[in-house]
């Protein structure tokens, strides 16, 4: 595997080159069949990817299995629950009914809930953009809750017994419960479901049939089963049931790799809402003087970066899938991951598509075996911040990171002396050496090339 990681790194650094930086069809095509070969084994939970640039689709494959009992492939075309990535589609409604003017984003959400704790404190653009504090911890949880179906009503009264995260628009944290409330208002304004209110002002007139509603009792031709291998040896499982209706305008759409691609056309192209309401999703939110966020947001989009560029899109996860959508205005490039594990990486399998596409591919790890020695000298706490410390440690040979109040993720080591986590993350520590050799603090760079971040030794023990 090291060898052929090697080859594939050099092949891929070859056809960049060659390309000039602005890769072929073909050579992206090569690329991404090469990760795709590389991630994905026949016989166990798999994916399907697809680039584009513009209007034009560069590499579109699945490999894996749909339904590993039965010995079905994964094949293009399949159906897939996509989970948070429901949440565009949630936000694109909202913004159409301001853009129709029958909401207005800076209304409070008492015209419209009047009965739900501290309403009228609580915007409409706060919910879309994470900054309302609905908190997604339940006060007393219930043993099958996520099993159970549950109607609007309902749901909302679980979130509303919710103790809040904080005052509105103090700080900004991601909320499923605030996109369910959201799911409520829309059911408000138009008389009729949530979903059935997007399906007939945005899926229809786009065209996009596969994408809507993941009822779990309805027969949708072409739904992949789902898995996880996030378990204590990493054997493949059968997920855990989660009825739709409780992620609801969260969380509960299934869709295609191909609507999703026209889904982002669209929504960048002006064809779901204006310009102008466009701008407004991608613009981050405002929060208070020294209130920072790790991961800007917008109106139901991220704002990332990838190779210095801005790129928007979502993430999704749920029960036995993952999945993104990406878009680098920039390049004109889309990229679509869906995935029927888990356990899966979407957004740095996106990440990578999308710098690939671009003719600056990320490296490949290459993972090179460290002496005890070497391993030794990297135990040690280094400290991220006046709470947070980042832990290296070895077991049975194995070189562990742990970060304050998180699990123990492994890590693998580089000819060039960097640490990758495992399996695969574009994120790694560059440990500095002084003089004697003594390691006195890990350099990180978030996502492969943001700046680095110095976190200086204070332990020489883990």
């Amino acid at each position: 595997m090291a060898r052929w990681a090697l080859a594939a790194a050099v092949a891929f650094s070859t056809l960049a080159a060659a390309a000039g930086g602005s890769p072929s069809d073909a050579a992206v095509a090569t690329q991404a069949q090469a990760l795709l070969d590389q991630t994905a084994r026949p016989d166990a939970p798999g994916m399907e990817l697809l680039i584009a640039r513009g209007d034009r689709v560069l590499f579109h494959a699945a490999r894996g299995s749909a339904e590993i009992e039965l010995g079905v492939p994964l094949r293009t075309g399949q159906v897939y629950r996509i989970a948070s990535i429901t949440k565009m589609f949630t936000a694109a409604e909202v913004l159409k009914l301001a853009e129709q003017g029958r909401v207005s984003l800076d209304d409070t959400l008492d015209k419209y809930l009047p009965d739900f704790p501290n309403a009228s404190h609580i915007r409409l653009r706060q919910l879309l953009n994470h900054t309302a504090g609905i908190s997604d911890v339940a006060k007393n949880p219930q043993p099958g809750f996520f099993a159970r179906k549950l109607d609007t009503a309902t749901l909302l009264a679980q979130v509303a017994s919710r103790d809040p995260a904080f005052a509105p628009g103090t700080q900004q944290s991601y909320s499923n419960g605030g996109y369910a409330v959201l799911g409520a208002v829309i059911e408000k304004v138009t008389g009729k479901p949530w979903h059935e209110a997007i399906r007939e002002q945005l899926l229809e007139p786009l065209g996009l049939r596969q994408t809507g509603y993941g009822d779990n009792a309805a027969i949708i031709p072409g739904r992949v089963a789902g898995y996880t291998t996030d378990t204590p040896d990493h054997g493949v499982r059968n997920a855990s049931y989660i009825n739709a209706s409780v992620p609801a305008a969260a969380g509960a759409f299934v869709s295609t790799a191909e609507d999703l691609f026209h889904w982002m056309r669209a929504l960048t192209g002006g064809k779901v809402i204006g310009n102008a309401w466009f701008a407004q999703m991608t613009t981050p939110a405002s929060l208070p003087a020294g209130v920072t966020s790790a991961h800007p947001y917008g109106l139901g989009v991220y704002l990332w970066q990838v190779r210095g560029k801005p790129m928007i899109g979502h993430t999704g996860q749920i029960d036995g899938f993952a999945s993104a959508v990406a878009y680098v205005p920039s390049a004109q490039v889309t990229v679509v991951v869906l995935a029927n594990d888990d356990h899966t990486d979407a957004r740095t399998l996106a990440r990578r598509l999308a710098a690939l596409a671009m003719g600056e591919p990320y490296d490949t790890p290459v993972a090179v075996s460290l002496s005890k020695a070497e391993l030794d000298a990297l135990q040690g706490s280094y400290r991220i911040d006046g709470a947070t410390l980042e832990t290296l440690s070895v077991k049975d040979g194995q070189l562990f990171a742990q970060r304050t109040g998180r699990h123990a993720v492994p890590l693998q080591a580089t000819a060039q002396g960097r640490l990758y986590f495992v399996p695969d993350e574009l994120s790694y520590f560059q440990p500095v050496h002084d003089a004697q050799g003594k390691v006195i603090r890990l350099d990180y760079v978030e996502g492969g090339d943001a700046p680095a971040q110095s976190w200086p030794r204070v332990d020489a023990t883990p």
